[in-house]
């Protein structure tokens, strides 16, 4: 019997037997019986498909993930122990993580080009203690990384006032903001004080105003201010990333004046790139999506519901970018932008007919993206439950 099996070819025996196991520990179990298996069953193809079966499609996100973990296998593996070592809660595994972390690294310009990044820290009541201080973590890992992958340069035939260090803001935001750090170079002990601070509580010694805000949660006017941080202190062609870590619990009307906002922003300033990290019970990733670049999850607001939502924000008319089309919605000026429109299509490598990873229309989301991401690409469960926070 054997023999007859070791004259069968690798790729038959890998489509009629294991490409038909759905089971990884039956899949492991064949792989220890005999070298040819256990040298067919690491076939990276495979552990995506088991990866796609478990945790959808990989995207982009993804994929870089399995190269840092050295392939699909060592992926799924990182991927399991970390479900099991955090549950009930979702966590990203170390790979994803690290793949995350890298596109606050990136840059369309090259080496010289200074990155500038604020981090938009959700305060409100929906976010327990145990979410906030997940949120906080981040911050420091990330800035650690940041400090770490990206050199601070000075631009040639430039005098040494041009010096620009890469720059990380810190605001808290929940029915108003608040800057706990503002944008300046990465000085990772002053973000450890002030990020402890903020975890612990006035009578344990530390500074009195540094408390946890509670109350709503206002996207729009988190992002309003890392606007105003960006165009103050960053450098004219810094990559601006703005890192948005919420539990994304917004009604859809305070998700739409938070997508108004982030279009204001990418229109007023280049390189702009928005990132959002679901952390808490319950998290909206659908909202979470749609305001970072992804299609609207309702139809957006007429002038009857505006009128009888809550006072958030104020509303922001933000004409829409030349060629991007925004579900249920026109340019409210009818002028035409074509540096968004063809800054996006030629991001995103789309033509009109658009692109399915790309939200409504095709190009609207790569508006959001100086990278030219999809939403899925800039999204990350940092820390979640499907559990409503109530």
């Amino acid at each position: 019997m054997v023999s007859h099996v070791a004259t069968v070819p690798d790729d038959v025996l890998s489509t009629a037997v294991l490409q038909r196991m759905d089971c990884v520990r039956d899949l492991c179990a064949l792989a220890s019986t005999s070298k040819r298996f256990h040298q067919l069953s690491g076939c990276d193809t495979l552990w995506k498909s088991l990866w796609a079966s478990k945790w959808g499609e990989p995207v982009a996100l993804t994929r870089r993930a399995a190269v840092l973990a050295g392939g699909f296998k060592a992926l799924f593996g990182s991927k399991t122990t970390t479900d099991k070592a955090s549950a009930p809660w979702t966590k990203p595994c170390p790979e994803e993580l690290k793949a995350s972390i890298e596109k606050l690294t990136s840059r369309t310009l090259g080496d010289a080009q200074q990155v500038s990044a604020v981090f938009l820290v959700d305060g409100s009541g929906s976010v327990n203690a145990e979410e906030f201080e997940a949120m906080l973590g981040f911050v420091m890992e990330a800035s650690t990384q940041l400090k770490a992958c990206v050199a601070d340069c000075q631009p040639p035939n430039r005098p040494t006032n041009h010096y620009r260090p890469k720059q990380v803001s810190v605001v808290q935001f929940s029915n108003d903001v608040r800057v706990e750090a503002p944008l300046a170079a990465v000085d990772l002990e002053a973000l450890k004080k002030i990020t402890r601070e903020m975890m612990c509580s006035p009578w344990l010694g530390f500074d009195s105003w540094v408390v946890r805000m509670n109350g709503g949660t206002n996207v729009a006017v988190a992002v309003q201010k890392a606007g105003q941080l960006l165009k103050r202190d960053a450098a004219p062609d810094a990559m601006r990333h703005v890192v948005l870590l919420t539990d994304g619990r917004v009604d859809s009307y305070q998700a739409h004046e938070a997508r108004q906002m982030a279009e204001q922003l990418a229109d007023e300033q280049r390189y702009v790139t928005l990132f959002a990290y679901g952390v808490g019970r319950g998290v909206d990733r659908a909202e979470l999506l749609h305001i970072i670049g992804g299609a609207p999850t309702s139809p957006l607001p007429t002038s009857s519901s505006r009128a009888s939502a809550p006072a958030a924000a104020p509303a922001v008319q933000v004409p829409s970018p030349a060629g991007s089309v925004h579900a249920g919605s026109t340019s409210s000026s009818g002028v035409s932008i074509p540096s968004i429109a063809s800054t996006a299509s030629s991001a995103c490598g789309v033509n009109d007919s658009g692109c399915p990873g790309c939200g409504a229309g095709g190009r609207t989301a790569a508006v959001l993206s100086a990278l030219g991401e999809a939403p899925e690409d800039r999204y990350l469960a940092l820390c979640v439950r499907d559990e409503a926070p109530w």
